[in-house]
């Protein structure tokens, strides 16, 4: 009992000022201003693992096709005519060199659904057949994980658009200039309207094949396929999505005749490239460069520093933004005789 004329004591617990509670806040924010880094930089790691196992698999197709029919796939083909009325027929979209390795890639029945006789097969809003074939089929080893880049079509038929590009050779020219640095004699000039050039030096060409032991520099010395998963920046500051089938997906091929250098007609393509470009090239206003479907779209991507590819032995390289353009130029045919740089 408290003494006589003493009110009860009382006990009061101390809670945090304004200052400590800010202090403590502050300290946390700082934590996590350490750790995010680590943390995007662990996811980034993860996807470009996941991105080199895409490429690992499609390179895997690859040889599983060549040991079938004793060649790499065509990389675009001609479709079969379309006939206006009798007398006059006009070319049409073919297929992709993605069509022919489906069976290799566990799609065995997606491959049966299409077909590659009718006219403008590779144009999947114009082929009917074809289009409910494909129509909203997600490959997720067609998409790296760390694009930005839409996966599907959205303003036509849903078509998956991949982070892939077939690599066709290498162009004559050198950046932004008419100077032959790479006396490459498989090119066509052609798009008229991009002022770019279409070479058959590479390993999957248009309207041909092209055979083991047509890749006499070696296996492992010649790219076969490789990354266009970012946006390009026009003049003006607007993003343009050159990603290898936009806007026609991956089906999609040529409506051109012929291999350079004899590639004539419609000569517009798609899920080819023939490099002319370093890659990591990011101005869009250049010869050559079309959203989708021009013919010397450079590599890039959204990995830090470089680009996956595929090597035409199956093995997968990192190459970096920095590596000399002659060098991948070499990298991107397959019989130059010409010992390559550091890559």
């Amino acid at each position: 009992m408290p003494a006589p004329g003493q009110g009860a004591r009382r006990t009061f617990r101390q809670g945090m000022t304004l200052i400590e509670l800010l202090v403590v806040i502050a300290i946390i924010a700082i934590l996590i201003a350490l750790l995010l880094p680590a943390v995007q930089q662990a996811r980034e790691a993860a996807r470009r693992a996941s991105c080199r196992n895409n490429l690992k698999q499609i390179g895997l197709a690859m040889h599983n096709y060549e040991a079938t029919f004793g060649t790499f796939p065509i990389g675009v083909r001609t479709g079969s005519p379309v006939s206006i009325f009798p007398g006059l027929s006009l070319p049409s979209y073919g297929l992709s060199w993605w069509v022919g390795v489906m069976p290799y890639l566990d799609q065995g029945n997606l491959f049966q659904q299409i077909d590659p006789e009718s006219p403008n097969s590779g144009f999947a809003s114009m082929n009917a057949s074809n289009g409910a074939a494909v129509k909203g089929i997600a490959l997720p080893y067609m998409f790296c994980p760390s694009s930005p880049l839409p996966n599907m079509i959205s303003t036509t038929l849903p078509i998956m658009l991949p982070s892939y590009v077939g690599i066709s050779g290498a162009s004559s020219l050198a950046p932004g200039s008419s100077t032959a640095d790479f006396p490459e004699q498989r090119v066509n000039s052609c798009c008229t309207i991009q002022d770019g050039e279409i070479s058959a030096g590479g390993i999957l060409i248009p309207n041909a094949v092209v055979r083991m032991r047509d890749i006499t520099d070696g296996s492992s010395n010649v790219m076969m396929v490789g990354e266009t998963s970012d946006y390009m920046i026009d003049s003006t500051g607007k993003r343009k999505n050159v990603g290898a089938g936009c806007n026609l997906g991956w089906i999609a091929g040529t409506m051109a005749t012929g291999t350079p250098p004899h590639y004539t007609g419609p000569n517009l393509h798609y899920n080819i490239t023939t490099v002319r470009y370093p890659p990591g090239t990011r101005a869009y206003n250049q010869p050559g460069i079309l959203e989708g479907r021009g013919p010397n779209n450079p590599l890039l991507s959204a990995h830090s520093g470089g680009v996956m590819s595929l090597l035409s032995d199956g093995s997968v390289r990192f190459l970096g933004n920095s590596i000399h353009l002659l060098t991948l130029k070499r990298l991107a045919t397959r019989d130059d005789g010409q010992i390559l740089g550091d890559f």
